[in-house]
């Protein structure tokens, strides 16, 4: 029988922001078990860092746990240099860091949106605009950002303002770079079964699945294999397009 279909991801270096548990460690582990060298990102927790690059290191690949601020442009430039200096060049770059602030929007203070912000949207357009200059010279590379169903639901106007303008960023990097051979995509998941989600919350557990015509919550593994197509050589003609990956709860 035919062997495992590659993805064509062998020996690159993907850069994953909010790597360090949930989502973001499932994106690492899926990519390196698909022949990626990781770099780990994470804000301040490097200890979680280390644990998945050593998860990945088990998988038989290279990999960096790195801290930095992705809202901080400075320390965003400062990490995909030593990202270059320590695995290669930037081939995927997955923009996985988010901060949530559950509040209404009248409590809703000017610090925490600028703090939204600066991780959803800016965050996103530091990396990109730091990996970009090396995809460019090489003729290819792929970007994945990670938004949620709040863009489209508007549930929190503050969260619902911050990942549509990081469609809008996506879909302007898709136009203005596929020229150059780079994709840039975006996923959408809905509530995925991760240690921050459902599992505490029987009841938000029981109402998600109910209105899921799959009738069950998404895992990170599904989410991350999506991710994986994105930035493989399968989705060679997929650029500047929203994925969802929520078992039917939104169709747009």
């Amino acid at each position: 029988m035919p062997g495992p279909v590659s993805l064509g991801l062998d020996g690159k270096v993907a850069l994953v922001t909010g790597g360090g548990r949930n989502i973001g460690r499932q994106i690492c582990l899926t990519l390196a078990g698909h022949g990626c060298d990781v770099a780990v990102n994470v804000r301040r927790d490097v200890a979680a860092a280390e644990a998945v690059a050593a998860e990945v290191a088990a998988l038989g690949r290279r990999a960096l746990p790195i801290a930095a601020d992705v809202s901080d442009a400075a320390a965003v430039t400062a990490m995909v240099a030593r990202v270059g200096a320590e695995l290669g060049p930037i081939g995927v770059l997955v923009n996985c860091a988010a901060i949530l602030h559950h509040v209404r929007f009248l409590e809703l203070s000017d610090a925490a949106w600028r703090e939204l912000f600066g991780v959803v949207v800016e965050g996103p357009m530091h990396t990109s605009r730091a990996v970009l200059p090396g995809m460019v010279a090489r003729g290819a590379g792929s970007i994945v950002n990670i938004s949620g169903t709040v863009a489209f639901y508007g549930t929190w106007a503050h969260l619902a303002a911050a990942k549509a303008a990081l469609h809008g960023l996506t879909r302007g990097l898709a136009r203005e770079f596929g020229p150059k051979g780079i994709r840039a995509n975006i996923v959408v998941p809905s509530t995925i079964d991760t240690a921050r989600a459902v599992p505490q919350d029987p009841a938000r557990a029981a109402a998600e699945v109910a209105r899921t015509p799959l009738g069950r919550i998404g895992t990170t593994r599904e989410l991350a294999d999506v991710v994986a197509f994105l930035a493989s050589d399968r989705s060679s003609f997929v650029t500047g397009q929203t994925i969802h990956v929520n078992g039917g709860q939104y169709m747009p």
